[in-house]
């Protein structure tokens, strides 16, 4: 009988072990760990399964592998939740992302449009197009930008642009995913989107893994205030705790099991 799965947003979709097979190669699972983490996987099903369960089944299974620190990986869209609850953080990690891209990038910018005055989360450039980048930020992982979010951001891009000179473009960016309606008016009012899968192959969890920076709220080593003291620095990729100015923020008798974590999970190659 077809397992079906029930996702954050309460849809039901069919159990895909290629989906599987997908976000394991994505997070760098071995090949030898696959066939016995996904027998593991199959041992628990059953019908209308949570996908939040099916991620604690595979992270408990890395957790006893050769490879724990992957166990970590799967926590990234929830650590994506965590760059907040202001939403600056995920600006800022935008911005990061961007720049690791080849972007130049300034946040938080106030900029005069015809009309009145408008705050940009990024602004960003890259072979001569200026691109107004929303960095839209949910705090729950079901939750959507809906249309009103891009209707929007267009309307705030008709009455900047006019003073622009050059090819512009607006962009929103958020850390789950859009609407019908939204990503509908998008397309036809030529909104460049992005969110956690889309584009395909293109989303924020593509850009993640193409740069290496992921957000220092998905290190397990971490307490909840140590993410909120880190965010208020400023600091928001996992790499950043590798400076010996930025580890020195927490308490030295954990540093070292946080280092660790860090040279595990976190790419040094890029941002």
């Amino acid at each position: 009988m077809a397992v079906k799965v029930r996702k954050t947003n309460g849809e039901l979709e069919l159990y895909s072990e290629s989906k599987i097979r997908a976000s394991a190669q994505r997070v760098g699972v071995p090949k030898s760990l696959l066939p016995d983490m996904l027998a593991e996987i199959r041992s628990k099903l059953y019908d209308t399964i949570p996908t939040s369960e099916i991620f604690s089944i595979i992270k408990n299974y890395l957790s006893r592998s050769d490879s724990p620190y992957l166990a970590i990986k799967y926590n990234l869209k929830a650590a994506l939740s965590e760059l907040g609850p202001s939403g600056y953080p995920f600006e800022q990690y935008v911005a990061r992302l961007l720049t690791a891209q080849g972007y130049k990038t300034t946040t938080n910018r106030i900029l005069r449009g015809k009309c009145v005055s408008h705050e940009v989360d990024v602004l960003a450039v890259k072979e001569g197009t200026t691109y107004f980048v929303e960095a839209k930020f949910h705090r729950r992982i079901e939750e959507r930008s809906d249309v009103k979010v891009a209707l929007y951001i267009r309307a705030r891009y008709e009455d900047i642009s006019s003073r622009f000179v050059g090819p512009t473009t607006p962009w929103i960016v958020t850390n789950t995913r859009f609407s019908s309606d939204a990503l509908a008016y998008a397309n036809c009012r030529d909104i460049k989107i992005t969110s956690w899968g889309y584009p395909k192959g293109e989303g924020i969890m593509d850009m993640i893994e193409e740069t290496g920076l992921y957000p220092l709220t998905m290190l397990e080593s971490l307490t909840l205030e140590d993410k909120k003291l880190l965010l208020s620095h400023n600091l928001v990729v996992c790499r950043d705790l590798l400076g010996e100015d930025k580890i020195s923020l927490l308490p030295v008798e954990r540093r070292q099991v946080i280092l660790a974590q860090v040279r595990a999970i976190c790419s040094t190659n890029s941002g």
